[in-house]
């Protein structure tokens, strides 16, 4: 069980505890996007816009360099990832069962494939020499590697300073393990892969070959190589943190009622969302967000009327001393959005992004011309707002992820096409901080 930090009091009445955004909030986001065609927008300061590079374009299809997304009409979640790590790009397509590694031009270099959803990539050869299995690997070397592995359900992956990849998969329904606890099923793994492609080994919750996981939210690696594997559970998260061995260092779950200030906010009317838990890079310190919304109380009939955002925090657990730091303020989003004359402003909260080797934590929210973006230090002092243009009305998926350099990458899906963009946010602080 955590230790309980700080109490800090973000509003009035019971706590309300969920781990997505309330309706409300959502509701806002959608009217405000809506309406912006019709009015004038604008804060107090204007946010100039951060230079958008473009890299490189990806055809839809079924070729080892190409993307199949052709079930963005459906209302199945999109299951592709892209991360960025040593300027070398890493796209899981779910989709399609494979795994891509690519220049940042767009040369693929390697790819991971199911071999019974792909064909056999056109670099290789007919006598095959340029294709090797994950699991009986055989040392072949070519410029460019492509190499077979059964993947079942692709999630996210994460890639280490040496250039392992770790990918969640779910696994052969044979080797699920029933949760009498909580009553659910775990089948949920992580891959490991060396640089060359061939396979490690799968890790579970207690490290190679160990129970399977509950669904994983998201994977992390550290700049000491360890894997840090967030999952969902029923009362919130559980943080599996790992050697750079695979073997379990701490098992980390976060449940509602440890949540900090949770007792402080049980006579209050007061709805909490966890938004997300995200390691540090440096140290074995876990950043939870949690966003505040206090109830609105209609003057004349007493009764709730809704939901207003108050505010984010950010509370830093250690470890190691398992105790929680200062909570550290986020500022608000805020949009002033006029017609005629009525002038409405609308604040909100930002998505946590990540947190960069240097200490700077991003944060991400959509806006009228694409996305905004927030970046700080942890003691707040220094403070930096940008714009990211993004053609919000003809891009039908995106995905966004940050570097440990600290440079924001996506991969923005178009009906023609899917194009791989970053911002160097990386240069932005260099010349801020000098």
């Amino acid at each position: 069980m955590l230790q309980k930090g700080k109490k800090i009091r973000a509003g009035r009445g019971s706590v309300h505890l969920c781990f997505a955004r309330p309706l409300l909030y959502v509701y806002l986001l959608v009217l405000f996007v809506t309406l912006f065609p019709f009015f004038s927008c604008g804060g107090n300061k204007p946010i100039s816009a951060l230079k958008k590079q473009d890299l490189f374009d990806l055809q839809y299809g079924n070729f080892e360099n190409e993307l199949k997304l052709f079930n963005l009409r459906q209302s199945a979640p999109v299951n592709t990832r892209l991360i960025m790590h040593d300027g070398f790009f890493y796209l899981a397509n779910g989709e399609a069962g494979k795994i891509m590694q690519l220049t940042s031009y767009g040369d693929l270099i390697g790819i991971l494939y199911n071999e019974d959803k792909n064909p056999v990539p056109s670099f290789v050869d007919l006598s095959g020499n340029k294709t090797q299995s994950a699991l009986e690997h055989q040392g072949t070397v070519s410029t460019q590697k492509s190499v077979v592995y059964p993947f079942n359900e692709i999630g996210p992956i994460a890639v280490d300073s040496q250039k392992r990849l770790y990918a969640a998969d779910i696994l052969p329904r044979d080797r699920y393990v029933y949760d009498d606890k909580t009553k659910t099923w775990l089948r949920a793994a992580v891959l490991r892969f060396n640089s060359d492609g061939s396979f490690i080994d799968y890790l579970g919750q207690e490290g190679p070959g160990g129970t399977p996981f509950p669904y994983i939210k998201n994977i992390y690696t550290t700049k000491q190589n360890e894997p840090v594997v967030v999952c969902l559970s029923e009362n919130g998260f559980i943080v599996f943190w790992f050697s750079s061995d695979g073997y379990l260092r701490y098992k980390v779950p976060i449940a509602m009622q440890s949540l900090p200030g949770y007792n402080a906010f049980q006579a209050d009317n007061v709805f909490i969302s966890f938004d997300n838990v995200v390691p540090d890079y440096n140290e074995p310190v876990l950043y939870l967000k949690l966003d505040y919304f206090p109830a609105e109380i209609d003057a004349s009939t007493r009764v709730q009327s809704g939901m207003s955002f108050d505010q984010s925090l950010i509370y830093p657990y250690n470890l190691e001393t398992e105790s929680y730091a200062e909570p550290i303020a986020v500022p608000d989003f805020e949009q002033t959005v006029t017609g005629g004359y009525t002038k409405e402003v609308f604040s909100m909260g930002y998505d946590f992004l990540g947190i960069s080797e240097s200490g700077w934590f991003f944060f991400i929210t959509a806006d009228a011309g694409g996305f905004s973006i927030l970046i700080l230090r942890e003691n707040g002092q220094k403070i930096i707002r940008r714009h990211l243009e993004v053609d919000l009305e003809h891009t039908v998926y995106h995905h966004f992820s940050l570097s440990p350099s600290g440079i924001i990458s996506a991969l923005l899906a178009k009906e023609e096409a899917a194009s791989v963009v970053w911002w160097r946010t990386d240069t932005l602080i260099d010349t801020i901080i000098r």
